[in-house]
């Protein structure tokens, strides 16, 4: 429904000004009927303008205490300003006028439009006048929209009186009564204003401790004790001097005017301590987010610190990347059919919805959306217990700020989840593209080589030596195994990488293994010297894979050791492991790489580039590690480097036998 501005200050007369001032909306937020459909107007007023709102909320002491239903749609109200992304400012009034309340809190944030409903427009009263009265004859620019509502014309609900304490009453009763004694006894020595000062005490105590009916009561019977006890003729209600009659009224007027300051301090005392109460949750709630962690992390410590702070069943409904929500909600909690839809209607029109709201309101559930900038995360649920009143309204305009504050956690731990997925695949992609653009180099050159000694034995041309097909065949060899290691290496390190490998531990002689390591890289160590130096030991290993490690070092070792320099391998028991080392006289390790060569494609820096796709050591890494040893690598003083696999000793060795000394090929080769 329009509004109806009844004043525009950015008329003719003040087009310049008008122009200068923000655009900015007031709503007045209470518990009548028409709160909700006059805040809904205000958010469209103000997107229609692109200009901000909030709505207001005066917490004024009462005559009455407002009834259960009025108190449920304020804190609705409340909720639903915070929902549709305004500001709700709580004011205490400093006087019981409200309109004039209403304007001074218009002027102190320099607002430009404040929206009525018609009752509120029209509402007078002989002391004060209207609301637009006091605009007219005060200097607010400001434009009045009287927005009509549905619920303008329903009659407001019938305020629950005060209920009477009988206690309170009594320990009242009980003050006047001292104060009585107490005169009897200063009367015949002060007089009878000391008197009154006495009855005024007790009327004082009973307006700052204990509320509206004591005070009645401690001030009716004040009076009526006074005049009795103290007022001649003594011992009877007639007054022969009517200045009494002043008297009396003081004492009554006094009495209401203290009540009414002492109400307003403990309504300010209330107010504070509800302030404090909801400062301290959302700072609880932010440590309990700043731990940081996972999604589900999140989830598990906020929902167990909600429930012990909100002292109602809590779950973090979080929705997937298709926005489908869990139907368990937790140990001992699942939703229900109704409960699903509203789930959905809270996400759909980012509302909450449930119990206490315009959506499905005698729910036992309320669901609270956490919206978040890309997609909805999910909603807050709370469950109530059935036929249990809403939620107080301290604490209900409690739940959008924790939902927002959860959400905003929640958004930005998926987000770092997200972050680290992107950056693996980065590196896995980027991986992908070293190992590929250095396996297809290093697979070239042994291919072209067997492509063209496979040419040549085809077609051997006029000027072939005799013994030329020997040499082209022996190349094609040394190449074939020189691809099937590359082969085996990418086998090696995807199965160790995916934990495929199961390593066979088995008792088995060390000289063994490093034979047969050697063997297979007799022909590459051309005139190269080395010497081995083990002892005569059973190691608990996988033979195969150590096999398999040991080729690996020696193949290092070989590509970066001069053609004359000696290789050595070197075995001994150190601190409940066995070590096998093999060290070359290349040009050692720069300073910073020792644990860098073990990583998968490193070559180095400093050194010549070797052929060889940098997965070598990489494999011995991962052999070392199945086996529940270590590698390590360093550079000795007197040149080369030297690489260490230390392997656990797991319990004594069987006895090997002295009759069977293996010959080790290659242990005393020469140049």
């Amino acid at each position: 429904m329009p509004s109806q501005p009844l004043r525009d200050p950015a008329g003719s007369g003040a087009a310049a000004d008008g122009a200068a001032r923000k655009v900015s909306y007031m709503v007045a937020v209470d518990g009548q009927p028409a709160c909700a459909e006059l805040i809904r107007a205000t958010c469209r007023l103000a997107e229609q303008q692109g200009a901000p709102w909030f709505g207001v909320h005066l917490d004024e002491p009462r005559r009455f205490m407002s009834s259960r239903v009025e108190e449920r749609r304020l804190a609705a109200n409340m909720l639903l300003v915070e929902e549709l992304g305004a500001d709700l400012v709580r004011v205490y009034p400093m006087s019981r006028f409200r309109d004039r309340e209403l304007l001074a809190v218009a002027r102190t944030h320099h607002v430009t439009h404040l929206v009525l409903g018609p009752g509120d427009a029209k509402r007078s009263s002989r002391l004060t006048g209207s609301l637009l009265e006091d605009l007219a004859q005060g200097d607010l620019e400001l434009v009045i929209h009287v927005v009509p509502t549905r619920s303008s014309s329903a009659p407001p609900p019938r305020p629950q009186p005060e209920a009477m304490d009988l206690g309170k009453l009594g320990i009242a009763i009980g003050f006047v009564a001292l104060a009585t004694g107490a005169g009897y006894l200063v009367f015949h020595f002060l007089g009878l204003a000391d008197v009154i000062m006495l009855y005024m005490l007790s009327i004082t105590a009973a307006a700052t401790q204990f509320g509206r009916w004591p005070t009645l009561v401690a001030s009716v019977l004040s009076i009526l004790t006074l005049d009795f006890c103290f007022i001649e003729p003594r011992y009877t209600f007639v007054l022969t001097d009517f200045q009494h009659i002043g008297t009396f009224a003081m004492m009554l007027g006094v009495g209401w005017i203290i009540l009414g300051l002492a109400e307003r301090i403990r309504a300010q005392t209330r107010l504070a301590q509800k302030q404090e109460r909801h400062t301290r949750t959302l700072y609880r709630l932010g440590k309990v987010l700043a731990e940081g962690g996972s999604v589900s992390a999140i989830q598990v410590r906020v929902e167990a610190y909600l429930r012990q702070e909100l002292e109602v069943p809590v779950a973090l409904l979080l929705a997937d990347a298709k926005g489908r929500l869990p139907v368990a909600a937790g140990p001992g909690l699942r939703l229900e059919p109704e409960e699903l839809e509203i789930v959905r209607a809270a996400m759909e029109r980012g509302v909450a919805a449930g119990h206490g709201t315009d959506i499905l309101p005698q729910a036992n559930c309320l669901m609270l959306p956490m919206p978040g900038t890309e997609r909805p995360l999910g909603v807050l649920a709370l469950w109530f217990v059935p036929g249990a009143a809403s939620m107080p309204s301290d604490r209900s305009d409690l739940l959008v700020p924790l939902a927002a504050q959860i959400a905003l956690a929640l958004e930005r731990a998926s987000l770092a989840e997200d972050r680290t997925q992107a950056r693996i695949h980065a590196e896995h992609e980027q991986l992908r593209s070293n190992l590929l653009s250095s396996i297809s180099h290093d697979l070239r050159t042994p291919l072209g080589t067997i492509t063209g000694a496979t040419t040549t034995l085809l077609d051997p041309g006029p000027q072939s030596a005799p013994g030329d097909p020997k040499v082209l065949l022996g190349t094609i060899l040394q190449e074939s195994r020189r691809l099937l290691r590359m082969v085996n290496n990418l086998l090696d390190i995807t199965k160790l990488e995916s934990g495929q490998v199961q390593v066979k531990k088995e008792w088995a002689a060390i000289e063994e293994v490093v034979g047969s390591a050697i063997s297979h890289v007799e022909e590459q160590l051309g005139s190269r010297p080395l010497s081995v130096e083990l002892p005569e030991i059973w190691i608990p290993m996988d033979p195969v894979l150590m096999e398999q490690a040991l080729i690996n070092l020696l193949d290092n070792a070989i590509k970066f050791s001069p053609p004359d320099g000696a290789i050595e391998v070197r075995g001994w028991v150190e601190a409940q492991q066995f070590r096998i080392s093999v060290a070359d006289q290349g040009p050692g390790l720069p300073p910073g790489e020792e644990e860098l060569i073990f990583e998968k494609l490193y070559r180095g820096t400093g050194r010549p580039v070797t052929p060889g796709a940098g997965l070598g050591l990489a494999i011995c890494r991962g052999i070392a590690q199945a086996h529940g040893g270590a590698i390590t690598a360093r550079t000795r003083s007197q040149g080369g480097a030297e690489i260490t696999i230390a392997l656990p000793m797991e319990g004594l060795a069987p006895e090997l036998n002295p009759d069977f000394t293996p010959d080790i090929p290659g242990s005393h080769h020469a140049p």
